[in-house]
């Protein structure tokens, strides 16, 4: 198998897909692309370009997740530090402030979405 350099997208499922869509989309101010209600198949996207982020709803999932550190969702954004000032007048468990990277040449930050999944955010300037 051969990849290519774009990666293509990123589902969260939810038994309550509709609430936590919300708050990605109030708290982090990402951006509703598309509403899918389909027989198997009921989401809503964000958008990010040529590549996917949705939040849908699953049948086999209940409650929060309860391994929260298997999986961190990354996302790029200008400036960790403007974003962390953005988040502290919400309601938003951060789980690392802002901090440079190990291996060095940017900087990162950790939070939690309402389901307990974890988000990293990425960017060369704090």
């Amino acid at each position: 198998m051969q990849l290519t350099d774009n990666f293509f997208g990123i589902g969260v499922w939810s038994a309550n897909y509709e609430k936590l869509a919300q708050w990605y989309e109030k708290t982090l101010g990402f951006k509703v692309r598309d509403h899918q209600s389909l027989p198997n198949d009921t989401f809503i996207d964000f958008d990010f370009g040529k590549n996917y982020f949705f939040i849908g709803k699953h049948s086999e999932v209940r409650g929060k997740n309860k391994d929260p550190y298997r999986i961190m969702i990354g996302f790029n954004v200008e400036s960790v530090g403007k974003l962390y000032s953005e988040l502290l007048s919400k309601e938003v468990k951060i789980i690392a402030k802002p901090f440079k990277a190990p291996t060095g040449g940017f900087w990162c930050m950790t939070v939690s979405d309402p389901e307990a999944n974890t988000l990293q955010f990425y960017s060369n300037k704090k």
